[in-house]
């Protein structure tokens, strides 16, 4: 062990001078005003050849420190011209940028005392720099001339030194600085370097002095001895002692915590974020140079792109996946002030030199306090600078961890470091590096390993089982009799590149068009990105051109709204020192509130918080304190059992980061699962643990485990099923070396790394104690989890130190609550806990919102004052009415008892008459039948009348006993209101039906809130007629609704309500608000208004997705209507909206296109577009008609596809539609948009859309306009600065700004009366996805149609179409809305009955069984067509299933193909079909086979044509001419004369004789005939015209052509006709004669098949007739039988073929084979069956007396 001495005496300076060199001495007192307090520690001993740690601040000068004794020493040298040409000093940086700024400040010093105090004798003293970016030329020329200083990276080195030309100038080295020691020693990137450095010792003739600098590390004795365990001066019999120079950290800062906004705690993340944005951008602006630090490189990013609108481009991103030229330029803009501000990760936290900062900016808690003290350290970097810093949180979590951090920093605490030891991947690289060039001693490479710190204890059966592996795996040969070994095969290849322990990213390189690298992204992150997207990276957008295979090229490109990259694995834990100061936080606050103390003033005081910090901090945990005084503290951790969900759900607080809880939670899921226990969630971050489980776990479950010594067993049995361990194995894998990222210059793929990865382990998994495998487990344990602090808590626990408090709760303290929110992430954007209703007690969930909001510092009078000033003193009728629209009616007595105040002083007769003059207008009315005496006759306003009139008729029949008014059905409620009047006394009484109960109570609680101001719950259910839960359930629905707020503004116990609008005035809201609610109803009125015909619709919107989008907005819309709007020739379909594929009008597109940014066109997308004229649309196989195909052209079709999609993806193209004869399925054809449709400007489009849309928020904007983000903000500013578009503000719940246009702006300031229709829409349709993420807080994640009422999304639809029939798999409608479903639900039914789908199968309603159905919703159902059959509602269909045995026995009873209806013959046979294939398709149906098909065709004078399937068949002239009339296809005019010509003759030999054609020639001409069945071919070889005989009624003659189709099967599909009947039927028409058949009884449809879910049309005579029919023999249908298409769907799905011969075992397909039979053999070429079914196909070669052959085999047997 090394003795360790630390050192305190500084040196004097004249000391220190005195033993300098004179040259540099004298530049150091003109450069400096004296030594640092680390120099004068360090320095000496540097000079007495000491090995030194030095430990001090950044900006202490500790570079300088170690670089002066050296370039003393060279200087020296230099002056007596002994510089020999060696390496004399290494220095070691870890990252190439901290190299590179190393090297211009070396160099830099360097030339000062060259240039002013060397003569001009003094040798040249040389500073080079190898890394993996220095050319191999430059690498060739240190190796003639090598530099006396060598900076480089750990990487470089080790490669370096493995070279036999280079070992020789580095083996008298004499002092190695390895800087930024604590970025690499708690890494493997240390261990690797432990191992080089071991590997360097032994190439030494001297030990080398070594210096290692760090600016803040512990525990320092360690790092000490890594420093010199491998230097082997023990071994010459000298003492190793290492100095260690420790200056304090404490050195003066200044740092503050930063809070942006009042509201801080109550704003969701994203809002946070904003205003965190607008300080950072003020905090830059008033300072020369600033540093902002963001934890990711996403978040790096996205900071930058939304500091542009601000700063421009002085502000600039730096991280690690950028290239380092980039980089470079970044450091280099900032140093010399041409960037005010730098946004980065971690990339420029280390000691690189960019100049003078004056501010550091931290957003979020960086995680530990040595990463925190590095970054403050940027600023004020040079000596004697005092850091400035300031921390922006971005939550309450995130706020209280940053006060623990300063206060950590404050008082001087420091992480430790935990060093990782006996890697097994590392060594197993090294090992490989040792034998590179020569093989080696086996005992040897053990010894260089040992000597190592990394593996001082490491073992030598590890060691073998290392190089047993790495023989295994083909990378080295051993030979165990001589001992030594060697490297092997492309060894040498893949260790030079890839060579390291960064863990291989799976990364991309980015190119430009010049070919540079701009940097690196993930490939998780590319797999989503597509020719055309545009990136964001380095604060630069690109877009992307294309993608080939590591490759990702782009242009630059600007105004376009970029994606942001994301890169995985960069959150890291808190440190276990930052958690203790956490923890400490936070008991020593709950102990002040124990004490009923303010935990303010010790914030304030003893943790040197500001105010605002501080109240924030104390706010959290008092709301903690609700509930429990309990903390996790350094004894306790907290285990809430949450009893209110659907499953056992654990929050555990422990406030020890998320490494401790990952470790804890893989214990506790271990555990679990080892006692049967699924686990169905867990999630984890730095302060807690959520568990979500079947059944009910023990925590104490731990104790046992741990005592019993099995806890690592348990964690290691979870962890190797986890994503986590298979990341970790891989990036094992490539560190080994055993699946390397390259091969030389070529990169493997990160697809096929993973593929590899995944593959390897498989084979691992099998294999007894894979090292990979301990390695990748390791890793985890004792790297990405805390399993050490778990160990010692659980070993604290086990002796009675610590323990776990368990406690059954409803829902969790908040210190627990924002990890158990956040499994509802999207819904944090409202801030609301709405979604917790379901599972959480309104009472409780009452008191937690209302301890959330600001109170008002208003006293109770001043409130009063506020609300009775918002109605005005009346003076006329209008005011009176005016009035009583603010609150309340007037009694029979014209008294008002909530503004009594405003009427005191006005007459009772002027009154009266007011109101008779109200009255006669119909501006105000009287209601009676109520029940309630109270409301019977009172005054009110048309609108408040029904509200009232709704709750009075409620509150007397069932809505006092109801939890829930959507539960209570009102139908045949109603109650009178006057509609006319003899003065006051009404004359003429009207009955009113109920209105929507839940629209009612909700206005009458804003009424109330508006009118009288704050009210708690209690005060509102003593008020209302209804019981407390309805009451509160009202009230949260408004919270979640952001009409409502809560909070304590009367002093009550309890928080009162109050109206959001007018909370934002009392709490000092600046902005003029609107009702965010009124906001809705306009983009609601205005999405729904009518149109007279689709085409106004779609210039009124932007897009539409789906023709249900158009039922709501189309006057006499139908679905069946929608084809036709999709074939009109103004109609276009496209990516009109980024991705967004849907469908709008030509007239559009000029504003779409203004949207979008300039389009790129690159060479191939302009090719393309030559080959789509304007105003012509073409096909894509007319594109692509003229490109070469084929294996060899791959690589030139993908271009080709990839440059169309991006045409597409631009809007440069689109589609149109058109229908052909004789084509089931309609054409899309490609329309030019380019160079034809003049886009117009940007703020014109905008503004359009606008007017269309608004009012619109801008974030909503950015789904419209690709644009940028900055373009998007000044485009705005222009059109509202112009008037061209207006601003208002909402509340949601913070104010937003809307745009809408101007003259809406006033019609959003007064309140209208809602439109309350049920609405049965889309997820896509324009209005839904514009509230997307309300509608999915209210009806949860997952596809279906939303149910709308009026604004208010109330329940959902989850319909599928599946083949041709609707399955409902549930309904969830409120009962109170169930008649206006149906109605709504009725419509939308009978849409899809006009498009074919007239059968719907509901299953649940409201998630029960409809056996469960109570009869008000069955009846209401079957008013509908619905009718309950077995577990079942069924509408438009018959549930009748048969055996499917017993209908394919029937089937083939009916087509002779059963034993017992065979024909006897094969004439009898060819009597009884109406067309035929071949021989195959006849002899399955007689007994007895003696003459082939062509034999006979001749005496029954058949002839041979093509069917409407398009086969060639034999057939009667008869049949040729039906189908031709089918057909309605005329002849091509042109070959009209062949018609004529074989009319008269058959001879083809005659025709070719007098046109002089070639047989080829005849061929090309007729064939068009003959495909079009104009021409069939007769018995005798020749051809003969068909015509269609004279008055023929086509249209009957296709209904007689179906109806014969459809008596020959018992049972038939839809599908299965139209395969039957082929394209010249489209499937309208089959269904339109099926349902004729249907009304005839000619058949029946329904589900007639047994566990075959598809609408089936029968003959129920048959049906019943076949179970009289005895089982079928085993057979094989050939692909040429009349009915194999029928059978089409079964050979695709069971088997996988299109067309196949079918074997049948009992009627049942069992197997499929496909053939050549050529030269009479049954050639079989693939075979998909069992061997039993092989049976059956020999037996039908036996029968067709042909002979089987096949190679295939079935288990590795080949058949016979």
């Amino acid at each position: 062990m090394p003795k360790i001495v630390y050192l305190d005496n500084p040196h004097e300076s004249e000391v220190l001078y005195e033993r300098l060199c004179p040259p540099v001495r004298a530049w150091f007192r003109d450069k400096f005003p004296d030594f640092t307090r680390p120099q004068k520690l360090a320095i000496p001993a540097i000079m007495d050849q000491r090995h030194l740690l030095l430990c001090s601040p950044t900006g202490s000068g500790k570079t300088l420190t170690a670089f002066l004794t050296v370039i003393d020493n060279l200087v020296r040298l230099a002056l007596e011209n002994k510089l020999e040409k060696k390496v004399h000093a290494i220095y070691i940086s870890p990252i190439k940028a901290l190299a590179n700024d190393i090297q211009r400040n070396l160099i830099g010093p360097l030339n000062e005392i060259k240039e002013n105090y060397l003569p001009d004798r003094a040798q040249e003293i040389r500073v080079g720099l190898r890394t993996g970016d220095t050319s191999q030329s430059d690498r060739q020329k240190m190796l003639r001339k090598p530099p006396h200083i060598l900076i480089t990276t750990p990487e470089s080195l080790a490669i370096a030194i493995t070279s036999p030309r280079f070992q020789p100038i580095v083996s008298e080295v004499e002092f190695m600085i390895i800087d930024e020691l604590h970025s690499m020693v708690s890494t493997k990137r240390g261990v690797h370097l432990s191992l080089t450095l071991s590997l360097l010792d032994s190439l030494l003739k001297n030990p080398v002095q070594r210096i290692g600098i760090s600016a803040t590390m512990e525990p320092l004795e360690t790092v000490a001895e890594y420093l010199v365990s491998s230097d082997d001066r023990e071994a010459r019999g000298q003492a190793t002692e290492v100095s260690i120079a420790k200056i304090s950290g404490s050195r003066e800062l200044d740092l503050d915590i930063l809070i942006t906004h009042p509201k801080f705690s109550d704003l969701p993340v994203l809002k946070v974020l904003e205003y965190n944005i607008e300080a950072i951008a003020d905090l830059i602006s008033a300072h020369t140079t600033t540093l902002v630090f963001a934890n990711t490189r996403k978040m790096t990013e996205t900071i930058v792109q939304k500091l542009r609108p601000f700063l421009g481009d002085l502000v600039a991103g730096h991280h690690g996946s950028m290239d380092k030229n980039i980089r470079l330029d970044v450091e280099k803009k900032l140093k010399y002030g041409h960037l005010r501000a730098v946004v980065t990760s971690s990339s420029l936290e280390m000691g690189i030199d960019i100049g003078s900062v004056d501010l550091v900016l931290q957003v979020g808690s960086p995680g530990d306090i040595a990463t925190a003290l590095q970054r403050i350290g940027r600023a004020g970097h040079h000596v004697g600078g005092i850091p400035r810093a300031r921390f922006l949180p971005t939550s309450v979590d995130d706020l209280i961890e940053l006060a623990a951090l300063q206060a950590a920093i404050q008082t001087g605490d420091m992480d430790r470091l935990d060093f990782p030891q006996n890697c097994l991947d590392v060594v197993a690289q090294f090992m490989i590096g040792l034998v590179i060039i020569n093989q080696l001693d086996i005992d040897e490479a053990y010894e260089i390993i040992v000597n190592s710190w990394s593996y001082r204890n490491f073992s030598y059966d590890d060691f073998i089982e290392v190089l047993d592996m790495l023989e295994d795996e083909r990378r080295v040969w051993i030979d165990w009799e001589e001992n030594i070994y060697g490297k092997r095969g492309y060894s040498r290849m893949i260790y030079y590149t890839n060579i390291g322990t960064i863990a291989p990213d799976n990364s991309y390189l980015v190119f430009n068009a010049e070919g540079s690298i701009l940097g690196k992204l993930s490939g998780s992150f590319v797999s989503n990105l597509r020719t055309g997207d545009v990136i964001m990276l380095g604060g630069s957008t690109y877009r992307v051109t294309n993608i080939q295979g590591t490759r990702v090229n782009v242009t630059a490109v600007t105004g376009h709204r970029p994606t942001i990259p994301s890169w995985s694995g960069e959150a890291r834990s808190r440190s276990r020192e930052l958690s203790q100061a956490l923890l400490d936080l936070i008991g020593h606050c709950i102990v002040a509130l124990r004490k009923e103390q303010d935990p303010r003033i010790l914030l304030r005081e003893a943790y040197g918080l500001s105010k605002d910090v501080a109240n924030a901090i104390a706010r959290h945990l008092e709301e903690h304190s609700i509930d429990s005084f309990q903390v996790p503290d350094r004894r306790r951790i907290l285990v809430e059992q949450v009893i209110t969900g659907a499953y056992p759900t654990y929050m555990i607080t422990t406030c020890r980061g998320r490494g401790f809880n990952t470790a804890l939670g893989y214990f506790m899921a271990g555990l679990a699962e080892a006692n049967g226990i699924a686990v169905i969630e867990m999630s984890f971050d730095e302060n807690g643990l959520l568990l979500k489980t079947s059944q009910e776990v023990d925590p104490g479950d731990m104790y046992r485990a741990f005592r019993e010594n099995n806890h690592l067993e348990v964690i290691e049995r979870y962890i190797i099923n986890t994503q986590i361990f298979s990341k970790r194995f891989r990036e094992v894998s490539g560190r080994s070396l055993i699946i390397p990222k390259r091969m030389g210059a070529e990169e493997i793929s990160p697809q096929q790394f993973q593929q590899r990865a995944e593959a390897l382990l498989q084979k691992h998994r099998t294999t007894d104690d894979s090292l990979l495998m301990r390695e990748a487990k390791n890793e985890i344990m004792f790297g990405d989890i805390d399993l050490i602090g778990l160990e010692n808590f659980l070993s604290a626990c086990a002796s009675g130190d610590a323990r776990i408090v368990h406690t059954k709760v409803v829902v969790p303290s908040r210190l627990g609550m924002s990890l158990f929110m956040s499994a509802f992430e999207d819904l944090m954007s409202m801030k609301t806990r709405a979604f917790l209703v379901k599972d959480i007690d309104p009472a409780i969930l009452q008191r937690l919102l209302g301890t959330r909001s600001l109170a008002t510092e208003l006293s109770k009078e001043q409130l009063h004052a506020f609300y009775l000033d918002k109605a005005p003193v009346p003076t006329n009728a209008k005011g009176l009415y005016r009035l009583m629209s603010h609150g309340g009616g007037l009694d029979r007595e014209f008294n008002n008892p909530l503004y009594k105040e405003k009427l005191n002083n006005v007459p009772l007769e002027t009154i009266r008459s007011w109101v008779e003059e109200l009255a006669q207008s119909g501006e105000i009315t009287k209601i009676d039948g109520t029940g309630q005496q109270e409301l019977d006759g009172k005054w009110f306003t048309p609108y408040m009348a029904e509200i009232h009139g709704t709750l009075g008729c409620l509150a007397v029949n069932g809505g006092k006993d109801v939890e829930n008014l959507l539960e209570l059905h009102t139908r045949g409620l109603s109650f009178k209101v006057a509609v006319r009047f003899d003065g006051t006394k009404p004359s003429e009484w009207k009955e009113h039906e109920l209105g929507d109960p839940q629209e009612a109570l909700r206005v009458k609680i804003i009424e109330m809130l508006g009118s009288e101001g704050p009210k708690t719950a209690d005060e509102m259910v003593e008020r209302l007629p209804f019981p407390q839960v309805l009451i509160e359930r009202a009230l949260l629905n408004l919270e979640s609704r952001n009409v409502v707020s809560v909070g304590f503004y009367l002093q009550t116990d309890d928080a009162e309500y109050i109206l959001k609008i007018d909370e934002h005035q009392l709490t000092g809201g600046e902005e003029e608000v609107v009702e965010y609610r009124w906001v809705q109803n306009m983009v609601l009125e205005k999405s729904f208004k009518h149109y007279d015909d689709s085409f106004t619709a779609f210039n009124e919107h932007v897009l539409f997705q789906k023709q249900q989008e158009l039922l709501y907005r189309v006057n006499k819309f139908k679905f069946s209507d929608w084809k036709d709007v999709q074939l009109d020739s103004d109609v276009i379909m496209g990516r009109l909206l980024h991705n967004r594929i849907g469908y709008t009008t030509r007239r559009n597109i000029s504003m779409l296109l203004g949207l979008k940014p300039e389009a790129w066109i690159g060479p191939m997308e302009e090719e393309i577009l030559s080959k789509i004229p304007p105003g012509e649309n073409v096909t894509r196989q007319e594109i692509m008609a003229h490109y070469p195909k084929g294996d060899e052209h791959k690589a030139l079709q993908r271009d080709l596809k990839n440059a169309l999609s991006n045409l597409e993806r631009q809007m440069l193209v689109v589609k149109q539609f058109e229908e052909v004869a004789g084509r089931r399925r309609r054409l899309s054809l490609f329309h030019r948009v380019h160079d034809v449709y003049p886009p117009l400007s940007f703020e014109d489009a905008l503004e359009e859309v606008i007017r269309r849309m608004g009012p619109v928020k801008a974030s909503t904007l950015r789904f419209y306009v690709s644009r940028s983000f900055e373009e998007l903000t000044i485009a705005l500013m222009n059109l509202e600065r112009d008037k061209r578009i207006a601003r208002v503000m909402a509340l949601v719940p913070e104010p937003e700004a809307f745009f809408c246009a101007p003259d809406e702006v006033e019609l959003l300031q007064r309140p209208r009366r809602e439109d309350r229709s049920v609405r049965i829409l889309t997820q896509s349709d324009p209005y839904v996805s514009r509230f997307i993420w309300e509608v999915r807080s209210v009806l949860d994640r997952g596809w279906y149609l939303p149910i709308f009422k009026g604004v208010d999304p109330i329940g959902k639809v989850l319909m599928f179409k599946v083949n041709d029939y609707l399955e409902i798999k549930d309904l969830h409608v409120p009962t109170a809305y169930l008649d206006e479903f149906c109605k709504a639900f009725d419509v939308l039914l009978n849409n899809h009955a006009a498009q074919l789908v007239d059968v719907a199968v509901l299953s649940n309603f409201n998630s029960e069984p409809i056996t469960d159905l109570d009869e008000t919703t069955r009846t209401a159902l079957e008013g509908i067509g619905f009718k309950v059959t077995g577990e079942r509602m069924i509408r438009g269909a018959v549930v009748d299933p048969q055996p499917r045995e017993i209908a394919e026995r029937a089937l083939f009873h009916r087509h002779h193909l059963h034993q017992s209806t065979r024909h006897e013959n094969e004439l009898q046979a060819l009597k009884k079909v109406t067309e035929i294939r071949d021989d195959f398709a006849l002899r399955g149906r007689c007994e007895l086979y003696r003459v082939d098909l062509k034999s006979m065709a001749s005496a029954n004078r058949l002839h041979q044509g093509v069917n409407l399937r398009g086969h060639q068949v034999w057939a009667s002239y008869e049949h040729f001419q039906e189908i031709l009339a089918i057909r309605n296809q005329p002849a091509d005019e042109e070959l009209w004369d062949i018609v004529e010509f074989f009319s008269s003759h058959s001879d083809p030999n005659l025709f070719k004789e007098r046109h002089a054609l070639s047989q080829s020639e005849f061929r090309k001409l007729i064939q068009p005939l003959i495909r079009t069945g104009h021409i069939v071919q007769d018995y005798r070889g020749g051809f003969r015209s068909v015509f269609v005989p004279e008055n023929v009624d086509r249209a009957e003659l296709r209904k007689e052509f179906i109806r014969k189709l459809v008596e020959q099967y018992p049972v038939i599909t839809l599908r299965q006709l139209t395969q039957l009947s082929g394209p010249s039927f489209k499937p309208e028409e089959l269904k339109v004669v099926l349902n004729s058949f249907e009304e005839d009884e000619t058949l029946v449809k329904g589900f007639l098949i047994e566990d075959f879910h598809q609408v089936c049309w029968g003959r129920k005579e048959l049906l019943e007739e076949a179970r009289n029919i005895p089982s079928i023999r085993d057979f094989v249908l050939p692909p040429s039988d009349p009915i194999a298409p029928y059978f089409a769907d079964i050979m695709k799905e069971r088997f996988g073929f299109g067309s196949a011969y079918l074997v049948f075992r009992n009627a049942e397909p069992v197997a499929a084979f496909k053939a050549n039979t050529r030269n009479k053999i049954i050639d079989v070429k693939d075979y998909e069956g069992s061997e039993k079914a092989w049976r059956i196909v020999k037996e039908f070669a036996w029968e067709h007396q042909m002979p089987l052959q096949t190679d295939l085999r079935i288990g590795g047997k080949k058949l016979q």
